[in-house]
């Protein structure tokens, strides 16, 4: 059973290359804050007559088998739940973009180049807008970095 999940398409693409198996769904492994979303917002179909289906756009999330949420009773999340889903995967999206670029700098590397490969490496898609937006994240992420930093030319 699924559940229907609208993602940009860096992270759509990312997370089918992380989590995703061969019928195209995304399947989170077991001890994440993704189950731990699941298990927290999981609920009983509203209207088990009219399931939700996967609209265009949408991509298929497998509801893990939870001890305290059997399926197919609980198999629903309404559409706040499934933000904090979102959000919680795009968390995860940055945690391993800022690990692995992060270095690329201190290299003096250019980090156009280094995003399109992070991209390649990674599964997503050669596309600008997706490129931009991974580059405005790690941009923002590396200003707070910086500034919460102690400046080295401070004398202590």
């Amino acid at each position: 059973m699924n559940i229907y999940l609208k993602l940009p398409k860096y992270l759509a693409d990312w997370c089918l290359h992380e989590y995703g198996n061969s019928q195209g769904e995304i399947s989170f492994p077991r001890g994440g804050a993704e189950i731990d979303v699941f298990e927290m917002w999981l609920e009983p179909q509203p209207d088990p007559e009219h399931p939700d289906l996967q609209q265009p756009g949408e991509f298929p999330v497998v509801i893990p088998a939870l001890k305290s949420k059997p399926l197919p009773t609980y198999c629903y999340m309404n559409e706040n739940a499934k933000k904090i889903l979102t959000h919680v995967i795009m968390v995860r999206l940055r945690v391993k973009l800022w690990h692995d670029l992060y270095r690329v700098e201190k290299l003096s590397l250019p980090i156009t180049d280094s995003i399109y490969a992070w991209m390649e490496c990674n599964g997503i898609e050669d596309d600008p807008r997706s490129w931009e937006a991974l580059r405005q994240m790690f941009m923002r992420q590396r200003k707070a970095y910086r500034k919460g930093k102690p400046s080295e030319k401070r004398k202590i």
